[in-house]
């Protein structure tokens, strides 16, 4: 359980060394929204785009960091489950909940990886002097990330079956 923990906390500490070392290197209004072609359709200031990125990085942490603190003290009611009403009774709560806690760890760190690396190539779009991003890396990751939700979703489900 502590693996995602420690996972996230270096792409924290990563995401920090990326931003104070493009921060300088970043004009004071950077381009933020590419188009699906990987051209610069909107900008922000370049402090606002930072902000973004940070507050972004600390919600995404949080399924990693918050979520295994907080779902032992929601109620079944609240917990979107399949079969809850099984799955977090008696002896199976505390082993369902274990897992859950777990399987939302790793999806956080594969969207705070993912966060990490589309706002790396956002930074190096906004060094070039076409702004424009590196096509195809943005649309593999994209489609590497849905391929991960779609089996974490899978797994999900398969691991709450309904009872006998």
């Amino acid at each position: 359980m502590k693996l995602p923990l420690y996972i996230v906390l270096f792409l924290f500490g990563l995401a920090i060394a990326q931003s104070v070392y493009f921060y300088p290197l970043l004009p004071d209004i950077v381009g933020s929204h590419f188009d699906v072609a990987g051209k610069v359709n909107g900008t922000s200031s370049k402090l606002g785009y930072f902000i973004i990125y940070f507050v972004s990085l600390a919600i995404t942490s949080s399924f990693t960091v918050l979520l295994p603190l907080v779902f032992k003290y929601l109620p079944t009611s609240v917990i979107n489950l399949p079969h809850r009403e099984y799955w977090l009774s008696g002896d199976r709560r505390e082993e369902s909940l274990q897992f859950l806690n777990v399987h939302f760890s790793w999806f956080g760190v594969a969207t705070m990886l993912l966060m990490v690396i589309i706002f790396h190539l956002t930074f190096i779009a906004n060094l070039s002097p076409i702004k424009e991003l590196s096509l195809p890396a943005p649309w593999v990751l994209f489609a590497a990330f849905v391929i991960f939700t779609i089996w974490w979703t899978v797994v999900l489900v398969l691991r709450f079956p309904k009872p006998l």
